[in-house]
């Protein structure tokens, strides 16, 4: 480094130049020079702005001023970057904005200009400058509100103006409007009254065909509004008459007139109740509310009815009396000396009835049998019900449900009794909400307090991260995993559109799940629960 240090070229410093001494020029010198400047300037310069042919070197005015030598806005428009985006909206959005900042800078500079040259002449005509400033005094600058000329809307007189823009352009801006459905059956009432009115063309074409055949050449409209005759409705209601008096208007109507003291008096007119024109009939009895026993000695009554009522038919004749039924142990007591002499042969009769009998219940349960999705619709119907008047809801606190198997039962078993509600999986403490009818609500309870063993493989199943925090509670301290029933009782409607399984970190987490069905309480209700002891 320090053999590249030696071969490197030095830099020679320059000798410092002598100090120039100033011009000395007398007042009188500079005064006549300035005079001479300014004499060549207004010499000069209107020259060549007139005629920009004899400008010294051709060149052109600067660009922010025009030829008469004023401010160019348009130039300086121009000098600035145009808005250049994907769509035209937001050039147009954003172009306005641009050209009226380019004005405003344009107007600055100019202003700036015309402000420095006049401070320069100032500066060189003190006395003119002062003399002017006295003569001239300044006006406070007032905004005046000036209304546009009528002439200016006159399409005659002004050829730019078109008043069909003014009329098509609306003055507010119209909103979007609402997305509205169909009801039910309106086209179809639309279509029934134009099936209708083509029915009256074509019965009015009818009449009107057998008139001109009959010879009648009086056109008829027997089905207008104008064949029905239709009195003029009276002056005085019949109801009124007797208050209004002879020839009074409702109008001249009043509480003073000296026939009101006979018919207005201090009791009540009960009107006559008119009679139907067809008797309805006793109402129908009540039914009569029985009990378990009263219903079956009716049940019992009824059959002795139905089973003599057949045994007089058949002694009389009117059905063929019923095949006794034989089975293989009462076979010697039915048939008796018939069994004795071919048994064989009477064996298998009495299996052949006995199995016309099983294929014939066989098939009574066939077709009364349900299927599936009956089946399930019933079931889903006595879970239901009561359930628009009147909803049971419970709240379970629960310390470990990491064990996938408890979450599974949890969840797949509250879907399949209909029930509505929330898992909230929290590291401190679980909440199980479940709401629906009474018979899912009971079972519900069964499962959660006595067919689930809590303490079999608890914290089991934290595998992923995810579970490995949720679900996790005090029995990591050794404390046992257990179920609490902390709060059950009967709300007006449903909190919950379905159940559902929900991570929740954190408490805030868990009040914002619930906030949004209205039932942070229940998370109240649960941190703030102690068990009762003795």
């Amino acid at each position: 480094m320090a053999a590249m240090t030696r071969n490197l070229p030095t830099a020679r410093v320059a000798a410092p130049l002598p100090p120039v001494a100033p011009l000395a020029l007398s007042p009188a010198d500079i005064k006549r020079k300035m005079d001479e400047i300014q004499q060549r300037m207004k010499t000069t310069l209107p020259a060549a702005v007139a005629d920009p042919a004899k400008r010294g070197l051709k060149m052109d005015v600067h660009p922010l001023f025009d030829k008469a030598g004023a401010v160019d806005v348009d130039s300086i428009k121009s000098m600035f970057a145009k808005p250049n985006f994907s769509t035209t909206k937001a050039n147009q959005r954003v172009t306005p904005a641009a050209t009226k900042e380019a004005a405003a800078v344009a107007a600055r500079l100019a202003q700036k200009a015309i402000e420095k040259k006049k401070a320069e002449e100032d500066a060189a005509n003190p006395d003119s400058a002062a003399a002017a400033a006295a003569a001239v005094p300044e006006k406070p600058k007032i905004l005046e509100l000036v209304e546009p000329s009528p002439d200016l809307f006159d399409p005659l007189k002004n050829p730019y103006f078109d008043p069909k823009i003014s009329k098509a352009m609306p003055k507010h801006r119209v909103a979007g409007k609402a997305f509205r459905f169909v009801q039910k059956g309106k086209f179809v009432d639309m279509a029934n009254k134009i099936r209708q009115e083509a029915m009256l063309e074509k019965l009015k074409a009818d009449i009107a065909a057998n008139a001109k055949k009959s010879g009648m050449a009086v056109e008829l409209d027997l089905v207008s509004d104008l064949c029905v005759r239709r009195e003029p409705p009276p002056a005085a209601e019949w109801w009124d008459a007797t208050f209004l008096g002879q020839d009074t208007a409702y109008e001249q109507f009043s509480l003073d007139a000296p026939h009101l003291d006979n018919i207005l008096t201090d009791l009540i007119q009960h009107p006559v109740p008119i009679q139907p024109p067809a008797d309805l009939g006793a109402p129908a009895p009540r039914p009569l509310m029985l009990t378990k026993k009263e219903t079956k000695k009716l049940r019992r009554q009824r059959r002795l009815e139905a089973q003599k009522e057949k045994r007089e038919k058949i002694s009389i004749g009117l059905i063929p009396a019923d095949q006794p039924k034989v089975k293989i142990s009462n076979l010697m007591r039915v048939l008796g000396t018939e069994a004795v002499q071919d048994p064989t042969k009477i064996e298998a009769a009495v299996r052949q009835q006995m199995r016309a009998r099983q294929l014939k219940h066989d098939k009574y349960i066939a077709e009364h049998k349900l299927t599936k999705e009956q089946k399930r619709e019933r079931m889903r119907l006595k879970l239901l019900d009561n359930t628009h008047i009147i909803v049971e809801a419970c709240v379970f606190k629960v310390s470990d449900l990491r064990r996938p198997q408890h979450r599974f039962k949890v969840d797949v078993n509250a879907n399949q009794l209909c029930l509505s509600g929330a898992v909230l999986l929290h590291p401190g403490s679980n909440l199980v909400i479940v709401e629906g009818g009474n018979r899912g609500i009971k079972q519900y309870k069964k499962l959660m307090m006595r067919r689930i063993d809590w303490t079999e493989g608890a914290g089991e199943g934290a595998d992923d991260e995810e579970n490995s925090t949720a679900g996790r509670s005090v029995e990591d301290n050794g404390k046992p995993n257990e179920c609490i029933l902390v709060w059950e009782g009967k709300i007006k409607r449903r909190l919950f559109a379905g159940f559902n399984v929900i991570q929740c970190p954190t408490e805030r987490s868990v009040k914002d799940a619930l906030e949004k069905v209205g039932a942070v309480h229940y998370w109240d209700a649960a941190k703030h629960y102690a068990v009762e002891t003795l």
